[in-house]
């Protein structure tokens, strides 16, 4: 039976494989200065134990995959106007709705030969370590899924954009390009994962984002060493329902910070994130909290020819620095250890066939922190666990 079931899945990723590596069409030009891009990535997931993307526990599942639209219009050198809207799936947690990605409206401010700066407002990506800004696109990851301490994807829609106004430049000189980018933001935080996160249960009210703001400094010095530092604070407020937990209510507060180093050489790169983030929780009954999740993965990356590329990861995310086994939580709440921490290895690898991207990764597993509660009720959770995972992705 589970072989019937997974040829059954097979067929159609063997069949979307062929399909997109028949297109090798580039950004289309719609007029002058009008772009359209778009994206469009299917995944299977097998998973020994707990479920990733849907269904996967000792089964294979095709629930996970994006598609993607966004468009740009530049009517002159100091203008942009961008926007991008997206349908992701993911188990529980994405079931396909269609929504605003990001948009924004982007003038240059200041443009010599050297230095560069400019204003965005709308809907604004938030600038937080390597990869959150280009997170969208399953060709810009550093695999197919993102290092799940710094870029939780069960987080996805609260770190990825929010509304609000943007300062941001860059500087070229002897030693390399140095960026760096202010945002004042709202976050958007009608996620019931939030609620999962930090309320532990899908709750009747809502949260409510609040003034907050996020910055990044990056360096890049010919592409061989890149550094950078993002850093803010994120808030937002709970306001229970009338009709079912009117006794919890409270707020949020969320300072982060991530470092971030890559070396790149003509066959490897090198790359590592450190964050930490506080979570000061007040004014409820049961939930309030002090503590700081602990964030780092370390990847190595090996171009071969041909267009591949494997890559090994190591994955750590605790979400509690000074509670790192999980054992002063489990004794509060009776609940599991092991939901308190992940450490996951990684092995992939990838083949670039012009705009189509094949990708296998394999996942080891030990602790459940980062894995999606809306599709893992805790009674079944089990500690160490091994995932594959198959994509193929097409861009235009």
């Amino acid at each position: 039976m589970i072989r019937s079931r997974s040829s059954r899945l097979i067929e159609p990723f063997a069949a979307l494989c062929a399909f997109l590596s028949a297109f090798s069409v580039q950004a289309q030009e719609l007029g002058h200065g009008v772009q359209a891009h778009g994206f469009i990535d299917q995944s299977l997931v097998h998973t020994s134990d707990n479920n990733v993307g849907g269904e996967s526990d000792d089964s294979l599942t095709s629930e996970l995959r994006e598609m993607g639209a966004n468009l740009s219009w530049r009517p002159n050198p100091d203008w942009l106007v961008s926007g991008q809207v997206l349908a992701r799936w993911a188990g529980e947690a994405d079931r396909g709705k269609l929504r605003l990605d990001y948009g924004f409206v982007d003038r240059t401010l200041i443009a010599t030969g050297d230095s560069q700066m400019g204003l965005r407002l709308g809907k604004i990506k938030n600038p937080y370590g390597f990869y959150n800004t280009t997170r969208d696109v399953a060709h810009t990851r550093p695999g197919i899924i993102m290092p799940q301490s710094v870029y939780p994807d069960q987080m996805r829609n609260f770190f990825l954009a929010a509304p609000g106004f943007s300062l941001y430049g860059n500087s070229e000189n002897d030693h390399g390009n140095i960026s760096w980018q202010i945002s004042a933001l709202r976050p958007e935080v009608d996620d019931p994962s939030l609620e999962y996160v930090f309320l532990i249960g899908d709750r009747a009210g809502r949260f409510d984002g609040k003034n907050s703001w996020l910055s990044q400094f990056m360096f890049d010095m010919d592409g061989r060493w890149r550094m950078g530092l993002s850093l803010g604070e994120m808030k937002m407020g709970y306001k229970p329902s009338a009709f079912g937990d009117i006794e919890i209510a409270g707020n949020h507060r969320l300072p982060t910070w991530v470092l971030s180093l890559e070396h790149n050489t003509e066959d490897w790169s090198f790359t590592a994130e450190y964050g930490q983030t506080k979570v000061d929780a007040s004014g409820y009954r049961i939930f309030n909290t002090n503590h700081t999740t602990e964030a780092m993965y370390a990847q190595a990356t090996r171009r071969i020819a041909n267009g591949w590329q494997g890559y090994l990861r190591y994955d750590v995310l605790y979400f509690d620095k000074d509670d790192r086994d999980g054992a002063g939580f489990s004794a509060r709440l009776r609940l599991p250890a092991y939901s308190r921490f992940a450490k996951d290895w990684v092995l992939g690898v990838r083949r670039d066939i012009d705009s189509l991207a094949l990708s296998a990764e394999l996942h080891s597993v030990d602790g459940t922190a980062w894995l999606a509660q809306s599709d893992n009720p805790t009674a079944g959770l089990v500690r160490r666990w091994d995932m594959l995972l198959l994509q193929a992705a097409w861009r235009f």
